[in-house]
């Protein structure tokens, strides 16, 4: 069974199949024609033609938009993204910082998010090992690479 996607409202939309995989394409033509193309073959059909084949749920009034779900983040440990599956899970409270171990048995803990640390000048980090954020100046954590670089151009190369 397919599915159709809108596009542009009543001229444009995406024919997919169950696994969401595109399979061909409804374009409308110049002369309120539309084309119909399915997987290299392409056909012109009136709307009314179109409207039998597709049903009328194509040119409706309101605006379809693409439903876009947020996959499941698996690897997160208090909101900040972690490099692998995190196990124990803990708020250092002295430092802010949210921590896990690699493995249950693990001693050693690191903190999921990005940093910026002050090693031989500021550099950037991914899920840094405590010891490290101990041992060097830092800021963080922040959830996004994009947030890291706008704290660093924006505070550290003033």
């Amino acid at each position: 069974m397919s599915q159709i996607k809108t596009v542009k409202n009543n001229a444009s939309w995406i024919i997919t199949d169950t696994t969401d995989n595109k399979v061909g394409s409804i374009v409308e033509t110049p002369n309120n024609k539309y084309e119909v193309r399915i997987k290299g073959t392409g056909k012109i059909f009136s709307k009314q033609d179109l409207v039998k084949s597709f049903g009328s749920q194509l040119f409706s009034e309101r605006e379809h938009l693409p439903n876009f779900t947020e996959k499941p983040k698996t690897n997160v440990v208090y909101d900040y993204p972690s490099c692998c599956e995190p196990y124990n899970r803990m708020w250092y409270v002295k430092h802010k910082l949210p921590l896990y171990t690699k493995e249950k048995k693990s001693k050693s803990f690191y903190c999921a998010g990005y940093y910026i640390i002050k090693k031989k000048g500021w550099q950037e980090e991914f899920c840094p090992k405590l010891i490290t954020l101990e041992k060097y100046k830092f800021h963080g954590p922040f959830d996004t690479i994009y947030k890291v670089k706008t704290f660093a151009r924006k505070f550290l190369n003033a």
